[in-house]
């Protein structure tokens, strides 16, 4: 149960793909453990759908819905701030739920993830804009140990009936897309998210915090303004 639940969870993180990929490996490693019970744990379906589109409009939905759950103000904050985090930056919520204030640099507008934090184990720099900084100053007054929890938005949707079709997951399909509609660089769209597979950029595309900065604030990706 403690496997199923963990895969449970996972399924508010990573895309089915993901999950199933993920399942197959502990299932293997269960299997050359010699584990009687691993047939019990069933894969999840690989989605063969096209990618969710996202625009705008969707967010900000789902942010005016969150509003309406029956918790505590500080959560439906915190969860919001997750939202607008991953939308603004592309963060994934595996590397978002991890993170500790020492990470992150509010006034700079920069984020320096550790290689432990993030899925590809590449340490990277991730950016993000002015609304976002507001709310990562409001977010440390109200939780100043940590800024988010391992579910700090499924926490909230759960009690919202019916659920909103968006997760955090999500949110980072919207910075990819808007980022390609209002023009970006693909290669520095593909280093900001951690996408390292790309020979040039491994090797030759380097860029100082201040560069992609700029780069970040020049394609202009906003959401409350």
């Amino acid at each position: 149960e403690d496997v199923v639940n963990y895969l449970n969870d996972r399924r508010e993180e990573v895309s089915n793909r993901t999950l199933f990929d993920d399942t197959q490996v502990i299932k293997q490693f269960l299997d050359d453990h010699g584990v009687d019970w691993v047939d019990s744990i069933k894969n999840p379906k690989p989605s063969k759908n096209k990618p969710k589109i996202m625009n705008r409009e969707d967010v900000q939905k789902f942010l005016e819905r969150m509003e309406k759950a029956d918790t505590e103000d500080k959560y439906i904050f915190r969860a919001k701030t997750a939202v607008i985090l991953s939308d603004v930056s592309g963060m994934r919520p595996y590397e978002i739920y991890r993170l500790d204030w020492k990470d992150v640099s509010i006034d700079e507008r920069i984020i320096n993830l550790p290689a432990e934090k993030t899925k590809t184990k590449e340490e990277r720099i991730v950016v993000f804009n002015d609304e976002v900084r507001e709310h990562l100053n409001r977010l440390k007054q109200l939780f100043p140990e940590r800024p988010f929890h391992g579910k700090s938005v499924y926490l909230v949707t759960q009690k919202l009936d019916p659920k909103p079709n968006l997760k955090l997951k999500h949110c980072r399909k919207y910075f990819s897309q808007q980022w390609d509609r209002n023009g970006g660089p693909t290669s520095v769209k593909e280093m900001l998210i951690g996408h390292f597979g790309n020979v040039d950029l491994t090797n030759y595309n380097g860029q100082l915090a201040e560069d992609l900065k700029k780069i970040h604030d020049g394609v202009g990706i906003q959401l409350l303004e």
